[in-house]
C-alpha cells in the first residue's frame, strides 16, 4: 500500500516537505484499514491527532490534493491508447424529523452524491 500511496502522491505540493509526508501516511493508514475508524486506522492517539490536524490545515487547500491525484491519473492514462471512464453514481437520501419545540417540527433532509469513475485500460479489461 505504501507503494502506491507514495505514488500516487509524489506530485502533491502541500507547501513544506513534512506535510506531503503526513498526507503519504494518513492516506497509507486510511487505505490499509478502509473500513475502521480514523483512530483505529492512525494507530495512536498522535498519529490521529496529526491527521486531524493536517485535514484542519490552513495551508493547503483540499485541490492541492485533488490535483496530485489528477496529475498522477493523466501520467497513467498516457501509457495506454484506450481507456474506458466508467463513471459510477450513488445517491442516498437520509430524511428524519427532529423537534425544535413541542410545537413546532421540521424535515430535515441529507442528500449525499458520490461520483465515482473507474478507468480500466483495454489490458484490464481483457483480463477479465
Amino acid at each position: 500500500m505504501q507503494k502506491w500511496a507514495e505514488s500516487e502522491l509524489q506530485q502533491a505540493d502541500l507547501g513544506d516537505a513534512r506535510r506531503n509526508k503526513r498526507l503519504v501516511r494518513i492516506v497509507e493508514d486510511l487505505a490499509s484499514q478502509p473500513a475502521s475508524s480514523v483512530p483505529q486506522a492512525c494507530g495512536d492517539i498522535a498519529a490521529t491527532s496529526a491527521a486531524y490536524d493536517f485535514w484542519n490545515s490552513p495551508y493547503f487547500q483540499p485541490s492541492d490534493i485533488r490535483n496530485a491525484h489528477i496529475k498522477s491519473t493523466i501520467e497513467r492514462i498516457k501509457e495506454h491508447q484506450v481507456i474506458l471512464a466508467i463513471q459510477v453514481t450513488t445517491r442516498n437520501c437520509s430524511a428524519h424529523k427532529y423537534g425544535i419545540s413541542h410545537l413546532l417540527m421540521s424535515l430535515k433532509s441529507i442528500m449525499l452524491s458520490l461520483f465515482t469513475s473507474i478507468i480500466p485500460s483495454a489490458s484490464d479489461l481483457q483480463q477479465c
